[in-house]
This record gives structure tokens, sequence and C-alpha cells, in this order.
């Protein structure tokens, strides 16, 4: 397709969005006042206003029959065993498994939405600690200030965008391809964001299994971005300074991860916004001691770079607690 031909789809695309919505307000300003509810909308009651409300259901019948293909989608990120499908299905904002007049308030697209929030937000701090621990462990002599350019290069926008594009994520997620960006920025944070919740889709599918999780990254993305980056690489340097420093990055990543895998879990009707808010009240209160950050990261490497067990220590001697006083000191705000 030409470009002239994209950019034709998705004017088309907005436009039906927006009858859409206005047919939507339209009914339920109808429920609300019956047929005097004409008069908010049109002078003549006895024009065209019918036949267009009929012409954008049936707009609203080609979107929802719009479907994501789930096996195509497994294929694409090479898991085809994949058995949590409503995950990719979130992951990929799939809105038309969802009725726009269901009952049931988790299947609206506000929800559906908070859902795919949610597992953005999981993603992105798993994704962090992966990307750290692997460089940590792949480069020993690598600097600090070295990781954290890596770790950014590999975390940017663009740089995802890319990854989805290649897993053909402009075919496959719905929210791509119903999105009205034009901005290349603004596509790239629509393909980036769709892939951390795809990385939270895959660590719930391993059952929060961080080893799992980690290979596949490894393979399908950090090991082939990391060799491009040989000048990033090469920054070596020794010392016990350095490797506190280094420690203290590790330790950082797995403390945001397992914050916010927990949180998620523990709080599973929360949206993302405030499971940010109550992770950073966490890391401020005074609960951990000093340098904290770098003895983390070495319990991590005394544990043989185990998440799980570090989750559990973790939980078990200072997250669970702290976040259980933090709902008395709260009160209804956490909740």
């Amino acid at each position: 397709m030409t470009v002239q031909g994209t950019h034709t789809v998705e004017n088309n695309l907005q436009k039906v969005w927006e009858e859409l919505e206005a047919a939507r307000k339209m009914q339920d300003e109808w429920m609300n006042y019956g047929v005097d509810f004409v008069d908010l909308y049109v002078e003549d009651a006895g024009g065209d206003w019918l036949e267009k409300w009929g012409k954008c259901e049936e707009e609203l019948e080609l979107i929802k029959n719009k479907k994501v293909d789930i096996e195509a989608v497994k294929a694409a990120i090479d898991l085809s065993s994949f058995q949590q499908t409503k995950l990719l299905e979130i992951a990929l904002n799939c809105r038309s498994s969802t009725s726009y007049y269901s009952d049931r308030p988790e299947e609206s697209p506000a929800w559906q939405e908070v859902k795919y929030k949610r597992l953005s937000l999981l993603g992105g701090a798993i994704f962090g600690a992966i990307v750290t621990d692997y460089l940590y462990r792949e480069y020993p002599e690598l600097d600090p200030d070295a990781i954290s350019t890596l770790k950014a290069r590999l975390a940017e926008p663009k740089k995802l965008a890319d990854f989805a594009q290649n897993l053909k994520f402009n075919e496959l997620s719905w929210r791509v391809w119903n999105g009205r960006e034009t901005e290349e920025s603004d596509r790239n944070r629509v393909f980036s964001e769709t892939c951390e919740a795809l990385f939270g889709a895959i660590y719930l599918e391993f059952d929060r299994d961080f080893f799992r999780a980690e290979n596949w990254l490894i393979q399908h993305l950090i090991e082939p971005n990391v060799c491009q980056h040989g000048e990033i690489t090469q920054r070596r340097q020794t010392g016990p300074e350095n490797e506190v420093k280094r420690r203290e990055i590790l330790g950082a990543d797995i403390l945001d991860a397992i914050a916010i895998d927990y949180l998620y879990n523990r709080f599973p009707e929360r949206n993302a916004s405030q499971l940010t808010r109550w992770k950073n009240m966490l890391v401020a209160k005074e609960i951990f001691p000093k340098d904290f950050k770098a003895k983390l990261g070495s319990q991590y490497l005394e544990l043989r770079s185990n998440f799980s067990r570090t989750r559990d220590w973790l939980v078990d001697n200072f997250i669970q607690t702290a976040v259980d006083e933090l709902e008395e000191e709260t009160g209804d705000r956490l909740k």
C-alpha cells in the first residue's frame, strides 16, 4: 500500500470513530430523554439523522469484526504453545473481543484499557530488570555508565518500535491498526507501549518465571541489538568502587521489578498510575538499610541470580509489611 493509501485508511478510520462516538452519545441521550432527545441534535426531526445513525452502526460492525489473529501472534512471537490468549488480546488491545454494549463492566473498553496499561507497566519493569541482569552477567567489567546507556538504548521507543514492526505488529495489533497518531514519535510510543504489554503477557504466561522470560527476551531482542553497540560494550573499568556501582544499578532494577510485580498481583483492580504511585511511596519509606540497592544486588547474586527466591526474600522481609503499613497510614487513599 502506498503512503497516500495508508493515510487515506487512517483518515477514514478516524472519521468512522468520530461518527461512532457521536452515534453512541446519541443513543445514550435517547435512553435518557426518549424521543425528545432529537431536539438536542437536530432542528429538523424529519432530517437524515436516523439514516446516519444506521450507517454508524454498520461501521461499528465492521470495526468489531476486525479481529486479531491470535495464532498469527503466537507464530510471530515464537510461542505456539501460549495458553493464556486473553493476555495477548489485552496486550494487543484486541477491542474486537469486547462488546461495546456489554452488561459486564470488566469487558468495557475503559476496563480493557486499564488492564492494558497495567500489563505494560509490569512488562516495562520486568524488561528493565532483564536487560540490566543480562548486561551485568555478560559484561563483567562493563562500566556502570555504559550499562545505563546501553539499557536506555535498548528501551528507547524507536528501538522497541522497530522490534514491534519486525513482528508485524502493524498488522497484528488492534491498537496499532486503530492508531490515529500521525507523528513518528507518537507511533513509536504506541509500538513501544504495546511491546512492554507483550513482555508482561509473556512473563505471566511463564507463570512469573523470570528466567524463562529472560531467555525469550535475550533471544528475540536483547542479544541481536546489543551486538550493534560494540563501542559501548568496550567501555570497561575494574576496581571495587566500579563493582559497587554495578551492583547498585542491578539492585535498583531488581527492586523496581519485584515491587511492581508484587503490587500488580496483590491489587488486581488498581490502575497503572496507582501502582506506580504506591511503588514510589514504598521506595520512599525508610524501611531499607543504607546502600540497600547495592546490597540487594549482592543478595540477588548470592541467590545465584534467582529472581523468584530474591522476590520471596524481599517481599517477606520488607515489601509486604511496608505495603500493609501504607494501607493503614493512607486508608481510603490506597483503596
